[in-house]
């Protein structure tokens, strides 16, 4: 199979799996519906892009760095078109006042989501949290706690919907 058909496979199967997180980070992030779906293809582009050198390891956080960092980047955009050119001492601290806030941004969505992990009835907690905030696989889940693989991953299926309920009320 020609790289590119297989890069094109991959790409697919990716979006099947991640593309309703890609756009729940995104919308976290930015919290404008349309920014978002751009941000979303932007991640799954340079996804495409990077495909032969991605060493295939951690998929789910290599595609949430991606994204994480194609938001920051139109936050830093968006307020740049914003910032007044002639002033030279807001100009000159951009990027230490950006990377404060790209720090900020990304510890709050972190604490958020491993706060809402633990709010979660046992075991979907400490296994959301693994999954989640761990960036453990279900299969090293399942190993070190001993539990079938098919029964994690129909706790993090649970899971997952538990935490999209509790973070959409968060956000009403």
């Amino acid at each position: 199979m020609a790289d590119s058909t297989r890069h094109m496979v991959q790409l697919e199967k990716a979006m099947e799996q991640y593309e309703k997180l890609i756009f729940s980070i995104c919308y976290r992030m930015l919290g404008d519906y349309f920014d978002s779906q751009d941000m979303t293809q932007e991640t799954f582009l340079t996804y495409y892009k990077v495909l032969d050198r991605f060493d295939g390891q951690n998929e789910k956080a290599f595609l949430t760095k991606i994204a994480t960092n194609k938001c920051l980047d139109f936050l830093k955009s968006k307020r740049r078109k914003e910032m007044p050119t002639e002033d030279d001492i807001l100009e000159s601290n951009v990027g230490t006042v950006s990377s404060l806030e790209e720090s900020f941004l990304e510890k709050e969505i972190n604490e958020e989501l491993s706060n809402a992990c633990r709010t979660l009835k046992p075991p979907y907690d400490e296994v959301a949290y693994e999954f989640y905030c761990c960036d453990k696989t279900a299969k090293e889940i399942s190993k070190n706690r001993g539990v079938k693989l098919k029964t994690i991953q129909t706790q993090i299926l649970r899971a997952k919907k538990m935490l999209q309920k509790k973070l959409e009320k968060r956000h009403e």
